[in-house]
């Protein structure tokens, strides 16, 4: 998405974006959590479907955008280097939930959360997979696995509600943003004037950092996989912390795998647009990142199994392991 701008408008327009997202998305874990009540959805469905979409509307944007255009190399890395950054988040709310003599793997430690992780690295094989599908096989438009993709979202969509409507969903820890006046008219508005919000400063900030990057000499695929990929996360980096504050922490679980699990949806609506198939161009360092995202998903399912029962310098023992899987990831980027 191309806007011409200056350097210094560019700076400008990105602080401002970056401050109205934080304080837009704060809002977000107070209207989530009243409407899960009030539409009775459930702290994990709720938070799935809500937060997922909402929080990553600039990815949206971008992919549709890069589709349209045809230039998807970007909106490929954003996508995959997005779900390895919002992966590691769960240190960031790890470490500020520290107050919890529990890590956080083991307070949402249920079973919601164990499908939800399970889906999501179903769901990235795939991602691996469609790069393996040569470009001329094709199917309605798409390929196998992106088709494949978008079936297991909606599947685990269908099973995490199913699962809540038998036994409902106590891992929440009651919090006290009930007592907010809202309306269950007021609760909608305000979800639909913050989604705005994030789709409209998420696409800004994702331009103005473009041409802050390009400014310093920036490569644009490690661009697209960290600096863009991080910048776009900035709402589950607010709402999160919201969540964490009113000690709310299933919906930041069911945000960051349900949205990493919603991401590589996107493949599909960008293949439909653009009549490619978008799995079978992604580049190395694509699936390097998706692979490290695995990995990182599968030590917290792991932290989820095991329980882990007291912190150690203020965080679990899979936030430290998380950390370095992901710091010697990124010395791994440099050798590809």
């Amino acid at each position: 998405m191309q806007i011409n701008l200056s350097f210094d408008q560019s700076i400008w327009i990105f602080l401002v974006s970056v401050i109205l997202l934080w304080i837009f998305s704060s809002k977000l874990s107070n209207v989530v959590n009243f409407i899960d009540d009030q539409f009775k959805l459930g702290s994990s469905f709720g938070g799935t479907i809500i937060l997922s979409i909402v929080t990553n509307l600039p990815e949206i944007a971008i992919t549709v955008s890069g589709a349209m255009s045809g230039n998807i190399d970007l909106a490929v890395g954003n996508i995959l280097g997005g779900i390895v950054i919002q992966s590691l988040l769960l240190v960031l709310f790890d470490f500020a939930s520290r107050k919890e003599p529990k890590p956080l793997s083991t307070l949402v430690s249920n079973k919601t959360s164990i499908l939800q992780g399970l889906f999501l690295i179903i769901i990235l094989v795939l991602v691996i997979l469609g790069k393996q599908i040569h470009q001329s096989n094709m199917m309605f438009r798409s390929t196998a696995p992106e088709i494949l993709i978008a079936f297991s979202w909606l599947t685990s969509i269908l099973l995490l509600k199913k699962f809540q409507s038998k036994k409902k969903d106590t891992s929440a820890t009651p919090n006290p943003t009930n007592t907010h006046k809202y309306t269950k008219t007021s609760a909608l508005v305000w979800l639909i004037s913050i989604a705005i919000v994030v789709l409209v400063f998420g696409v800004l900030l994702e331009v103005t950092s473009d041409k802050i990057a390009t400014h310093f000499n920036i490569n644009g695929i490690i661009f697209g996989a960290t600096i863009l990929a991080l910048v776009t996360s900035l709402p589950e980096i607010s709402s999160g912390m919201a969540f964490v504050k009113a000690k709310s922490y299933q919906p930041i679980i069911s945000d960051i795998f349900g949205g990493n699990a919603f991401l590589p949806v996107l493949f599909l609506i960008a293949s439909l647009i653009s009549n490619n198939p978008i799995l079978p161009k992604a580049q190395n360092v694509d699936i390097y990142l998706t692979t490290v995202a695995i990995i990182i998903t599968s030590v917290y399912l792991i932290g989820m199994v095991l329980k882990l029962p007291t912190r150690k310098k203020g965080m679990g023992i899979d936030s430290w392991i998380v950390i370095v899987i992901y710091l010697f990831s990124v010395i791994g980027m440099l050798y590809i």
